[in-house]
């Protein structure tokens, strides 16, 4: 029940008024944020005469375009962490839009129980700690604790200005690779087409690395250091999360200083597996061309071999949520379970 707002209230009164109205009115956001999710999910701003969400929103309920940005990312992100949906109703809207930020798939529970536990102030706090840390240089990752294992996890938000007619040509741009069929995770199309303007480039310049032995290498490396000590590791100062770590343990060259760098697979084998898969990824529904990797069907540390027989190429984005799920226990509730042949 809301007080209706009466002017000359003592304090208290005031007070309490306040207070009613903010719940009353997180309720009514954490109601709006699930509708609006549900219209999005099911095309329902079709049957009601409207070909986009955001254009259903501006008409029939008059938001901002501010307001339907923050909707739309909220939504999205809901989708991705089922944990954080299912306690909408219990923590609340400001809460939730605070720790999806930060959360991923491995640390949304554990966000969920700061939110239950923490006011608003203080969850914001240490949302802005653990955001800070994941931009942190190589000295701070191995700091012990809650918060720097939260940061390993937490996503890295790039942003970068435009001019108009700089965001024009990228809408354009965005635009065609729509036509042409992109579609998924923006951040691994927009990483393709990088990698394929890298490659034309490449191949015009002739960078691509000989060896003496004749293997084409590519012209780009990621070099992952690994600290022998704690086992952590991180690339240009960044951590990786032990999915990401265990992920890059099945495919590359370990360099030890004083020693020959070693493959983790025989690179004879390592050129068999992929033209066997026919560069593509092998994870159903998926085929991917770019970002190809080599994975482990049975973990060495399990016994598995580095024969062709135990091994399947997959691409990154399939690679990583494969050892994301494996070490959540719960391999095979995904499409992307690398099949058995």
């Amino acid at each position: 029940m809301i007080t209706p707002f009466a002017p000359g209230l003592s304090a208290k009164a005031a007070d309490r008024a306040l207070k009613e109205a903010s719940a009353a009115e997180d309720q009514a956001r954490k109601c709006a944020v699930l509708w609006f999710g549900e219209i999005l999910r099911r095309g329902l701003f079709r049957e009601l005469g409207y070909s986009s969400m955001p254009q259903y929103a501006r008409r029939e309920l008059a938001y901002s375009e501010t307001r339907i940005g923050d909707f739309m990312r909220l939504v999205r992100k809901l989708e991705q962490l089922p944990a954080v949906k299912a306690a909408l109703p219990e923590i609340g809207y400001t809460k939730a839009r605070e720790i999806v930020r930060v959360a991923s798939p491995r640390t949304e529970a554990r966000w969920v129980d700061e939110a239950r536990t923490k006011t608003r102030s203080e969850l914001v706090a240490k949302v802005k700690r653990v955001k800070a840390r994941s931009r942190r240089p190589a000295a701070a990752l191995f700091e012990t604790g809650d918060e720097p294992a939260l940061a390993a996890e937490t996503p890295v938000r790039i942003s970068m200005d435009l001019t108009p007619e700089q965001f024009a040509r990228w809408e354009a741009v965005w635009e065609r690779l729509c036509q042409q069929g992109a579609s998924g995770d923006r951040a691994e199309v927009l990483l393709a087409a990088l990698h394929d303007a890298a490659e034309t480039a490449c191949d015009k310049k002739n960078y691509s690395q000989i060896t003496p032995r004749g293997v084409v290498r590519p012209p780009v490396q990621i070099h992952v250091h690994n600290c022998p000590d704690c086992g952590k590791s991180e690339v240009h100062g960044r951590a990786l999360g032990p999915a990401d770590r265990e992920r890059v343990q099945c495919d590359a060259v370990v360099s030890k200083p004083g020693k020959r760098a070693t493959s983790t697979i025989p690179p004879r084998t390592r050129r068999e597996v992929p033209a066997r898969d026919r560069h593509r990824c092998q994870a159903p529904g998926c085929g991917r061309r770019r970002f190809l990797e080599v994975h482990h069907r049975t973990p060495r540390a399990q016994g598995g071999a580095n024969e062709a027989g135990n091994l399947v190429t997959l691409c990154a984005s399939c690679h990583r949520l494969w050892h994301e799920k494996r070490m959540s226990r719960n391999p095979n509730d995904i499409g992307c379970t690398p099949p058995t042949k």
